[in-house]
């Protein structure tokens, strides 16, 4: 995800989470070691220990390119970060990257051990940034991560509504969108997948330009629905948000056919 992109993905985190330290939306900016974002958050760590060490275990995990060794270092680093103080902003983002170890960082990945700390952490720390990102987490490993005898129909019915208690926007989005996806892979029901879908479409983000793929999914629904209004609306905010997109003079077309058709 772009630097930019991460920013303002954290700017919106802190508006819906008043209660979020001023520094728990811009650690988890931290995607890797160069950015300027990491540099800023040791400068002012300055004097705070448990921050610095934090930080620098954020670089080592992102260090490029990406080896299990490093991930490793890190993992010690978080484990003694949680040890000291599970509940505070750092105990819980390190719990958070712990799992995230498990279930990326490593060769062979633990996932099980991955889903039971998402999950821990989900059910702990509700309306807190890294519990709720651990949530989406957990929701896509249990989708299409778990036991094979249970259909993905019964496992849907059984997630879907686990997102009800999210309240930070960008993770209510990125719920809906997940779910919504599900019952397009599956090919269970495009009537749900496009409830599901409209939902994350109808909240506002700063950064459209990550929501493109959103957006042309939800106008072809629509149109399937026979929503022509919410289709030719999205297939516009479609052309606003892009400049160079090579779908542009295909999304023209039809946006002109369905106007067209909603005159006609």
């Amino acid at each position: 995800m772009p630097r930019g992109v991460l920013v303002l993905f954290a700017i919106s985190a802190v508006a819906a989470l008043g209660e979020a330290e001023e520094w728990e939306p811009e650690a988890m900016l931290l995607y890797n070691s160069s950015s300027p974002e990491i540099n800023d958050l040791r400068a002012r760590s300055t004097g705070n220990e448990r921050l610095r060490r934090y930080a620098k275990a954020l670089g080592m995990l992102h260090r490029q390119p990406a080896r299990e060794e490093d991930a490793l270092l890190a993992k010690l680093a978080f484990d003694k970060l949680l040890d000291v103080n599970p509940n505070d902003d750092v105990g819980i983002a390190s719990a958070y990257y712990l799992a995230r170890i498990s279930h990326r960082h490593l060769d062979r990945p633990d996932i099980e051990s991955a889903r039971e700390a998402y999950h821990y952490l989900f059910e702990n720390f509700p309306r807190r940034f890294f519990g709720e990102l651990a949530f989406l987490k957990y929701l896509l490993l249990e989708f299409y991560g778990s036991d094979a005898r249970e259909s993905p129909g019964d496992r849907l019915s059984r997630l879907e509504g686990l997102g009800d208690r999210l309240v930070i926007p960008d993770m209510r989005r990125g719920y809906h969108r997940s779910i919504g996806e599900a019952y397009l892979t599956y090919d269970l029901s495009k009537t749900k997948a496009y409830e599901h879908l409209k939902l994350a479409y109808d909240i506002d983000t700063s950064v459209p330009e990550t929501q493109l793929d959103l957006i042309l999914k939800v106008a072809e629904l629509a149109e399937l629905h026979g929503d022509l209004g919410v289709a030719i609306g999205a297939l516009n905010k479609f052309l606003k948000v892009t400049r160079r997109d090579e779908r542009r003079s295909d999304v023209e077309i039809r946006l002109t056919e369905l106007r067209r058709q909603l005159v006609n």
